[in-house]
This record gives structure tokens, sequence and C-alpha cells, in this order.
């Protein structure tokens, strides 16, 4: 991320960065240790993706990781990658936003709320709503931002309820979640549209 476009952000958002700086579903990256994920180059770039990654897997190995053994840090890291591997492909974002929340109406639907998918669905979907913000705010480089297909102009859904959820069903270990999500939240929905969709 580049460090000058940090003064490019609008004055609002400035004031909510943590030292590090970034949005903190993207920029941040989890320590999982040897806990399997998506390929990722590892470093310290926070785009560390794979060059060689076949993106058409993108969502059937994204879900086939999502066990309910997986820990939350694990989760939230894998979903970071998902995220990041999506900028590239509107079209996977949306795929695989669809297939989390499928899946976490199915539990719904069978009387057995799961917590960890409706975690998954949201917190992917605000993973998305950040990965928007690398592009508004001018945190790529040229050639990057060229490729960069999520770009917030199209309204979206609102993950926050659904991690919300997923703590009242007595998913453990999520209220950190939660923090990194509001992380620039407010000062976005003034911004942009946001279609809310509430599962109570």
């Amino acid at each position: 991320m580049k460090p000058s476009s940090i003064l490019l952000m609008p004055a609002a958002l400035l004031i909510a960065i943590p030292a590090w700086a970034g949005p903190p579903l993207i920029c941040q990256q989890f320590e999982i240790g040897s806990a399997k994920s998506l390929p990722w180059k590892g470093g310290a770039d926070w785009a560390g993706v794979d060059p060689s990654y076949n993106l058409a897997n993108l969502s059937d190995d994204t879900l086939a990781l999502l066990t309910p053994a997986m820990p939350v840090k694990v989760r939230m890291e894998t979903l970071r990658r998902a995220g990041i591997y999506s900028a590239k492909d509107a079209r996977l974002a949306g795929e695989l936003t669809g297939r989390l929340l499928a899946r976490a109406l199915d539990t719904e639907a069978a009387g057995k709320p799961d917590p960890f998918a409706w975690f998954d669905a949201g917190y992917f979907v605000e993973t998305i709503r950040q990965v928007t913000f690398i592009y508004r705010f001018n945190m790529l480089n040229p050639t990057e931002r060229a490729a960069w297909q999520l770009r917030g102009d199209t309204a979206r859904l609102d993950g926050y309820p659904w991690v919300q959820k997923a703590i009242r069903l007595g998913g453990v270990g999520m209220d950190y979640a939660i923090s990194l999500i509001t992380e620039y939240r407010a000062e976005d929905l003034k911004s942009a549209g946001t279609l809310a969709v509430s599962r109570r």
C-alpha cells in the first residue's frame, strides 16, 4: 500500500486510521502459522497473492476450507485473502458472497442456525466493503489500480448484522472481528449505497 496514498483520504476517515494505516480487514495480515488457507506468497506484502493460483477455484476452495473446526482467526485470514483475490474479478466476489449467504440460510431453514456460517457470510461482505476502499482512496500504484475491479461504485450488502447474529448464536472469539469491521464503516455508509439485508 502506498504510504503517500494516506494523504489523499478524506479527513473524516483519517481520524479513524490506526498506526499501521489502511482498512484492517485487508491490510492487517493475521498470523495463522501452518494452518491451511488459500495460497499466499507470504512476507510483508499485504497483497501477497500467488500469481499461479487459479481464480476459477476461489469459491470452491474457500468454502472447502471454512470447516466448523477452523479457528476464527484462520477464517478471518482466509476471507481476507479471498477478498483480495476477488478484487481481480468482481464476479468472483458476488459468487462467493452468494454461496456463503446461501449456506447460512440453509442452516437457518434446517432449524440449526450456524454461527460460523453467519460469521463467514457477514465477514466476507464487510471484507469486500474494505476492498473497495483500496481503490476509492487511491492506495494502489497505477498498474494495480487498473486491474482492481472492486471499486465501490455499486450498492453493497451489509454484513455487520450477520456477524452480530453469529455472536448472538454463541460464536466464540468473534468480538475482535467486530472492532475491525467498524473501522471506517460509519463514513462509508454515508458516502456509498448499502443494501441492508437483515436476518434476525
